[in-house]
């Protein structure tokens, strides 16, 4: 991210107006789900009483983060918490000297440790969790993934994913062994292939995005985004409301039997700051690839 967010501060004003929503669903039991909003400039942490929250984009930039986690016995609550905590920490901690993209693959690293840790330190071995994240910093959205939590982009009424699943239903997919709706009701799609705590040869998928005025970006766990259409997600975060929208997500998913825990994070980005999307433009013109998971998924040098 040679010319990324260090070097191109933005003309103006870039104000997020930020909602989350997390519930257990109707079948579990418990909340294995995790998630924080944390302004980087000040460390505080944006909490959810009622409402969407509006924060003027700093320097350091606006952290959201999303951890679905795994194991079973409360295991995977613990694996979430310690991803969402250790993560934000790490970055809250780290020298801003550095490029973005190697801090917030540092701090994925170091929550991956962990977790690992922990896991061999205690009674919850095998526990583990996905990472979703996206760092707003002036006209800037830096993405971060492992697992097979997503994050989507609603621009001008195009809905698209921004994150690649890292799971075998997704690299079956890409390989042609399976189409998109057989892989929708695969007896395998909750198989991934890569998790927060699970191998020390971590490897972060990372995208930078730029962003255009009235962007909508959703980051939600697998639970929300296997009870839905695509189409539906659309529908939903066109409305003007943050949290109307994960309130509506949440509600969708329960009404299809909310067979899992449903998290939702969701953040309307606008502002002088922010160039309008230009006539014919492409969303790919404004995305790019730093890291991908790849089928190798070896770990990054």
């Amino acid at each position: 991210m040679q010319n990324g967010p260090a070097a191109d501060a933005p003309s103006g004003p870039v104000i997020a107006r930020v909602a989350a929503l997390s519930d257990v669903g109707r079948v579990r039991t418990n909340n294995e789900d995790a998630f924080g909003v944390t302004e980087l400039g000040s460390g505080e942490p944006v909490a959810f009483p009622g409402g969407a929250r509006e924060r003027t984009l700093g320097e350091a930039g606006l952290l959201l983060a999303l951890s679905d986690g795994m194991g079973g016995h409360k295991a995977g609550e613990v694996a979430s918490n310690m991803v969402i905590t250790t993560f934000t920490e790490c970055l809250l901690r780290d020298s801003q000297n550095r490029p973005l993209e190697e801090r917030i693959v540092s701090a994925a690293r170091r929550a991956n440790s962990d977790v690992m840790a922990a896991a061999m330190a205690s009674d919850k071995h095998g526990m583990g969790a996905t990472l979703t994240a996206v760092l707003l910093r002036g006209k800037w959205a830096l993405i971060a993934q492992v697992g097979d939590s997503r994050a989507y982009l609603l621009r001008r009424g195009e809905l698209r994913q921004l994150t690649h699943d890292q799971s075998l239903t997704q690299f079956l997919v890409d390989s042609g062994a399976l189409s998109a709706d057989q892989a929708k009701n695969s007896p395998r799609k909750n198989v991934i292939l890569q998790a927060m705590g699970h191998a020390e040869n971590l490897r972060v998928a990372t995208s930078l995005l730029e962003l255009r005025q009235d962007d909508r970006i959703l980051l939600c766990c697998d639970g929300v985004s296997n009870s839905m259409t695509d189409e539906e997600i659309r529908e939903i975060l066109k409305g003007p409301d943050p949290d109307l929208a994960c309130r509506e997500l949440v509600k969708l998913a329960n009404e299809r039997g909310g067979a899992d825990n449903l998290t939702t994070i969701v953040a309307c980005v606008d502002g002088p700051g922010l160039a309008p999307p230009a006539e014919g433009e492409s969303i790919d013109e404004t995305l790019q690839t730093l890291q991908d998971f790849g089928p190798n998924h070896a770990s990054l040098s």
